[in-house]
């Protein structure tokens, strides 16, 4: 960017903006340290950091008392200051919502989660996850006033704007403004997206991802769903529609999770009157050698890799991470798997589970927030 003469109030702003985001990532420097990275002159560096810290984005850091003789006035040292506020993720999903509040560093405050219905209207889904991220705020001995932003997902297709254009497993949900519904509750901007796709944010940023640039991730459980990052940024599309493969009838996802629901709905005595098991129940007959166990796992897997395989010969990511509640059977679904895969793409991929389980989408809300919060503190537009 060219600055006129005239423009001092946006340099300032932009030398302000400069030295911010240096401390940021090294979260403490001496102003030494400050004016060699930014490349600007001493004095143009304390004059930022003076403002910085009279808004209360930067403190003066004393020096270590190491009981040392000091030789000399010890070189100033600043830090970035990750307690300035907090962001809040929520995870609102069918049966849950999960709520995460971190500093501006991602440091965990607080996590809460509360059950909801499947039937829940819209209204009251809201309602509950507006509660719950206030008594999450709450438990990390925070108020509503510490919010910097706010990040959100959930299930459907939502668009940039935050809508949710499509909910077929919410039918009351399509068409929730998520930015309109909690934006004044929190006095914060909202950003929101599908929560498979933000999931996929999450692992890459705190999970199993890190480090890899192209990623699929998959949520295989009740519903199996993608979400696709590319160069290490989450891919939306233009509707917000990005990674649907599932609509298609040939990807099989549809037909796959009855596989361990039929198995499951038989009852652990083999369909002959007994209660309805859980997941677990089908991941340790499996361990035990249980035919039944072994073919229906076997089963799951031949649906499963259909719409993984037509994903990753689209993309060639480097990685795919298997999340949700099938995610927890480990080697006995990922072996499969990567069999399947290996068969059917042309070169090999790695698949791995989720690290963080349930948690996956309210990490990749919260990094979705703190994103927002570091693009308004770093993007200096010249209308001021």
């Amino acid at each position: 960017m060219t600055v006129a003469g005239g423009d001092s109030s946006l340099l300032r702003r932009l030398n302000a903006a400069a030295v911010l985001r240096v401390l940021h990532e090294a979260r403490s420097l001496t102003l030494t340290g400050l004016v060699q990275s930014t490349t600007v002159t001493r004095a143009t560096v304390e004059n930022a950091l003076t403002g910085l810290v009279e808004q209360g984005w930067v403190e003066e850091v004393a020096p270590p008392a190491d009981g040392r003789r000091q030789v000399g006035r010890p070189a100033k040292s600043y830090r970035f200051r990750v307690e300035a506020g907090c962001v809040l993720g929520l995870d609102i999903g069918m049966h849950k919502v999960l709520a995460m509040v971190t500093d501006l560093g991602g440091q965990v405050l607080a996590t809460r989660q509360t059950a909801v219905s499947p039937s829940l209207p819209a209204a009251g889904r809201i309602a509950a996850a507006r509660t719950l991220g206030h008594r999450t705020l709450r438990g990390a001995g925070l108020r509503a006033a510490d919010v910097q932003a706010v990040g959100i997902g959930s299930t459907g297709i939502v668009d940039a704007a935050g809508r949710v254009r499509l909910s077929s497993l919410l039918p009351d949900w399509t068409g929730t403004d998520l930015p309109g519904a909690f934006t004044e509750p929190f006095g914060a901007e909202v950003v929101a997206a599908n929560d498979t796709k933000i999931a996929a944010l999450g692992e890459h940023w705190n999970g199993a991802a890190t480090g890899a640039r192209d990623v699929l991730y998959i949520h295989a459980g009740r519903h199996i769903s993608a979400g696709a990052l590319i160069d290490g940024r989450l891919h939306t599309g233009r509707n917000g529609a990005s990674a649907e493969i599932g609509n298609l009838p040939a990807a099989r996802w549809r037909s796959a999770p009855e596989h361990p629901l039929r198995w499951l709905d038989e009852g652990r005595d083999g369909g002959r009157g007994g209660s309805r098991g859980d997941v677990e129940d089908l991941f340790a007959a499996v361990r035990a050698n249980d035919p039944s166990a072994l073919k229906t796992l076997e089963h799951y897997a031949d649906d499963l890799v259909q719409g993984i395989a037509a994903m990753v010969l689209a993309m060639d990511p480097e990685l795919v991470v298997i999340g949700g509640g099938v995610s927890l059977a480990g080697d006995l679904l990922l072996d499969p798997l990567r069999e399947r895969l290996d068969a059917l793409c042309l070169f090999p991929v790695d698949v791995v589970a989720s690290r963080l389980g349930d948690q996956s989408v309210a990490t990749g809300a919260v990094r979705l927030a703190l994103d927002a919060v570091e693009k308004r503190l770093f993007e200096v537009s010249a209308r001021g």
